[in-house]
C-alpha cells in the first residue's frame, strides 16, 4: 500500500479527517512545506485539500514554537562554534611546534615533514643543512664543530627542489642572523624541466603564520587529536628519545638499509648509465628559484654541494644526458662567481 493511490487513512486509520488525501499528496506537501519554512516563504500546494497545508505546517513546528528555520540556524551556529572550539584547542596544543608553545623534543611525530618545522624554528641554531636523503649523511654536530656555527639538519627524505626551497626560505625568514646554508643538490631533483614536488608536502607548515592557521584549520579533525594524544603518551614514556634529534639528525630509512654492502653494490651496478637527456628544454626552473633565494638580501653564506652519486647513476660522458647535467650545473656559475 505504498503507491500514489493509497490514502493516509488506509495507513493510519486515526487520520480520519484526511481519509481522502493520498500518500503521494501528503509527501509532496511535507516537502514543499519544509522548503517554504526554511526559506521563510508561504507554502503553496496544488492539492485540493486546504486542511493539509495547515496540518503539515503545524507538524513542522517544534515544541515551544521554534520553527524549522530557527532550528536549522541554531544547528549551523552550534556546528560553527564546535569547529571554532576544535580549531582553538588544536592551536593551543600546537602539535607541530609552529607557535612555539611546544618544545622541539615534545613533538611526537616520527615523519620528517611535520617535525622539521619545529627544528627550523629553534632559536639555538643559526645555520642549516638543506636537502633530501642525499644530505642526511651530513652530521650537523660535525659541521658545527668545524665551522664554529650552530647547525641544524633540515634534510627531508623523498623531497625535491620545491620542498628544499620552501624549507630554506622558511629558515631564513625565522633566522635573520643566519650564518651559513649548506644546500645539497641532486641533479635528478634540481635539473628537471618542471618545478614541482612529486610527493605530498605540507607547504602550509613552512609558510606565513596566516597560511599556517588556515592550513591547521583544514587539518583539524578527530584523526589529528588522536595523533596528538598518541604522541603525548609516547613522549611521557620512560626512556623516550625523539626519533629526530633536536639538531635534526636522524637515521636514514632507505631501500638498502637492510642489505650488506656487497648486495647494495650489486644492485647499484645493475643500472646502465643514462644517455638520454631528461630535460631537453635547456631551462632549469628549480635552479632559477635557488638563484632568486640566494640573491635576496641576507647575511648568510651559501655552500652548494652537488652530492656524489654512484657511477651507474651518472650520465655517460658525451651523451645528451651528460650535456644537460653540465648545462644545469653551469647555470649557477654566474651567480656565485660573478662571471
Amino acid at each position: 500500500m505504498e503507491g500514489g493511490s493509497s490514502s493516509l487513512a488506509s495507513r493510519w486509520p486515526r487520520l480520519g479527517p484526511f481519509k481522502d488525501i493520498s500518500l503521494k499528496d501528503a509527501r509532496l506537501a511535507c516537502a514543499r512545506a519544509t522548503a517554504a519554512k526554511v526559506l521563510g516563504t508561504e507554502a503553496t500546494f496544488t492539492s485540493s485539500h486546504p486542511r493539509l497545508q495547515s496540518w503539515v505546517i503545524a507538524l513542522l513546528r517544534l515544541p515551544g514554537g521554534i520553527s524549522w528555520r530557527r532550528y536549522i540556524a541554531f544547528g549551523a551556529v552550534s556546528m560553527a562554534f564546535g569547529l571554532l572550539l576544535a580549531f582553538t584547542i588544536s592551536a593551543v596544543l600546537d602539535p607541530f611546534g609552529r607557535l612555539r608553545l611546544s618544545e622541539g623534543d615534545q613533538i611526537g611525530f616520527i615523519e620528517e615533514r611535520p617535525v622539521m618545522v619545529s627544528r627550523a624554528l629553534n632559536p639555538q641554531f643559526n645555520s642549516a643543512i638543506i636537502g633530501n636523503s642525499s644530505s642526511m649523511p651530513l652530521m650537523p654536530a660535525s659541521l658545527s664543530a668545524s665551522t664554529g656555527q650552530r647547525f641544524v639538519s633540515l634534510s627531508i627524505s623523498g623531497t625535491a627542489a620545491p620542498a628544499s626551497i620552501a624549507t630554506m626560505s622558511f629558515f631564513l625568514a625565522q633566522h635573520p642572523d643566519t650564518k651559513m646554508i649548506v644546500a645539497a643538490l641532486l641533479p635528478e631533483t634540481w635539473c628537471g624541466a618542471d618545478f614541482q614536488e612529486h610527493r605530498p608536502f605540507p607547504y602550509w607548515l613552512y609558510s606565513s603564520m596566516s597560511r599556517y592557521l588556515i592550513g591547521l584549520a583544514g587539518e583539524t579533525s578527530f584523526k589529528l587529536f588522536k595523533t596528538i594524544s598518541s604522541n603525548r603518551r609516547a613522549v611521557k614514556a620512560d626512556g623516550y628519545q625523539p626519533w629526530i634529534a633536536i639538531d635534526g639528525y636522524h637515521p636514514f630509512i632507505g631501500p638498502f638499509v637492510h642489505y650488506d654492502i656487497d648486495t647494495v653494490r650489486a644492485i647499484l651496478s645493475g643500472n646502465a648509465r643514462p644517455e638520454k637527456s631528461s630535460n631537453s628544454t635547456g631551462r632549469f626552473p628549480a635552479i632559477q628559484r635557488l638563484v632568486d633565494v640566494v640573491g635576496r638580501s641576507s647575511p648568510a653564506f651559501f655552500v652548494l654541494v652537488w652530492t656524489p652519486r654512484y657511477v651507474s647513476y651518472t650520465p655517460r660522458p658525451g651523451s645528451d644526458a651528460d650535456k644537460t647535467d653540465r648545462d644545469c650545473k653551469s647555470t649557477l656559475v654566474p651567480t656565485f662567481l660573478g662571471t
